[in-house]
């Protein structure tokens, strides 16, 4: 579940441009209305080393996303207002959740609407950063967003356990209306279906 957790709000953070070093980066993450970008994810483990991930997130603001792992495996979260699903290729397993069991987090709420972000985290922007820092224990001890060349580059968060999370996009594209059929995924025949 801490994976879910972490990985849930890095991806509240996936998305913004800049026009200058003067944009309000704040304000920008608000006014965004979809996003799709290609991902490196590289986890720094405390005391296990490195995983590294490789995949793409798709995000209608106020509708649904999904975190599509590719490499080393197959694995993916799509998350509605009303579910979160979960599926992962090496159990053959779809976990089922709803969403409102996990409101106590305020992660839905901001990762359908950006422009909620504030509601969670304390900001403050030197140059080409942005530094977040979650208003309440929610086992996060920071996330920094850097761009580069006017688009959001990098994502950096951290654990309250010490764990480092580093997300590199590429192929950013904002505001471009997502197809429903980029948030279907097919499942195979004999899959293992747990609802929570």
């Amino acid at each position: 579940m801490k994976k879910i957790l972490t990985l849930l709000f890095t991806l509240v953070c996936l998305t913004a441009f800049a026009e200058d070093n003067k944009t309000d980066y704040m304000k920008q993450l608000s006014a965004v209305k979809s996003l799709s970008a290609e991902f490196k994810q590289v986890n720094n483990l405390k005391d296990y080393g490195e995983d590294i991930y490789t995949g793409k997130v798709y995000i209608n603001m106020k509708d649904k996303a999904l975190w599509d792992y590719i490499e080393p495996y197959s694995s993916w979260y799509l998350i509605t207002n009303e579910n979160i699903d979960h599926y992962d290729e090496i159990n053959n397993q779809l976990v089922k959740m709803k969403a409102k069991d996990y409101k106590e987090y305020a992660l839905l709420q901001v990762l359908m609407d950006f422009s909620q972000l504030s509601k969670s985290f304390t900001s403050e922007q030197k140059d080409n950063t942005l530094y977040l820092k979650p208003k309440s224990d929610v086992g996060l001890a920071y996330i920094n967003i850097v761009f580069k060349n006017n688009v959001i580059y990098e994502i950096t968060s951290k654990d309250n356990a010490g764990n480092l999370t580093t997300i590199t996009l590429n192929n950013v594209v904002i505001d471009k209306k997502i197809s429903d059929s980029s948030f279907k995924k097919k499942l195979p025949n004999d899959v293992n279906v747990f609802n929570q």
